[in-house]
């Protein structure tokens, strides 16, 4: 049988696309490995020393351990708000329930500066200042959406004559939520805190106006050290362990769950 042109046409342009997507990741980390003492790729030779210079930073080590937990406790907040939040959208009907999952979704289509600036003006004009758990709050504000995008759409896909026969059979409503929906719904939770790490891990826009010395996050520092300084293989060397880190938690995540049924809920 003879191949579709067009098909072939678009898995070309696909992959062209992919391949110019990746391509500062694959300058990056050929920066990282190089020997030379200024950023070059290709790189003249091999090299580690930039990995043992990144981590034994303290700036950077500081900053990705802020990032990290900055991102964790993100993934948690969103999915405890975003949770039942779709489980209220889904399953009742109230005034205004499309306007409130518009209003959800919202900060989706919102700028990430202008909502920065907005961020540390409402901070500074309440008196709470600079704290962290402010930079908390407005990365979950903008991370909840992918949560609870996820979750509805798996909520809104799920045969509700599944929570009715539990009921049916003596189950209580948390009873059934618990052993019957939570477990469907898990696809969509873990794409969506998948989505919400990440958001907040490799946020720069909000987070370059809400950090302090003490709670600023890797991207905010490269940034930084990128306007401060030159770019040497530094800044490349720990943008590859970010990578990594990333790159190693989608792999936990397709072992014990699987990545192409998370990302195949997250799509849609």
């Amino acid at each position: 049988m003879r191949r579709d042109p067009w098909a072939l046409a678009l898995r070309v342009y696909c992959g062209l696309v992919l391949a110019f997507l990746s391509l500062p990741i694959v300058v990056a980390v050929g920066v990282a490995f190089g020997s030379d003492r200024i950023a070059r790729f290709p790189p003249t030779g091999l090299s580690l020393q930039w990995f043992g210079v990144a981590l034994s930073s303290r700036t950077f080590l500081g900053a990705l351990g802020n990032s990290v937990v900055l991102a964790a406790f993100t993934t948690v907040l969103t999915t405890l708000l975003a949770l039942p939040a779709s489980v209220a959208l889904v399953r009742r009907r109230f005034p205004g329930q499309h306007a409130l999952e518009a209003f959800l979704l919202s900060p989706l289509s919102l700028p990430g500066v202008l909502y920065g600036v907005s961020m540390l003006l409402f901070l500074g004009a309440g008196g709470f200042g600079l704290a962290w758990w402010g930079l908390l709050a407005a990365h979950a504000v903008i991370a909840v959406p992918y949560v609870l995008r996820t979750t509805l759409a798996v909520y809104r896909g799920m045969d509700r004559g599944l929570e009715e026969t539990a009921a049916v059979l003596g189950a209580n409503p948390w009873q059934t939520f618990r052993h019957v929906t939570l477990p469907l719904l898990r696809p969509g939770l873990v794409a969506g805190g998948l989505f919400a790490f990440l958001t907040s891990f490799d946020n720069v826009p909000v987070s370059i106006f809400l950090t302090t010395a003490r709670t600023t996050t890797l991207p905010v520092t490269i940034m930084s050290y990128l306007v401060n300084q030159d770019f040497d293989p530094i800044v490349g060397a720990i943008s590859a362990v970010q990578v990594g880190l990333v790159v190693g938690l989608l792999l936990a995540l397709d072992r014990v769950y699987g990545v192409a049924q998370i990302t195949s809920f997250g799509g849609q």
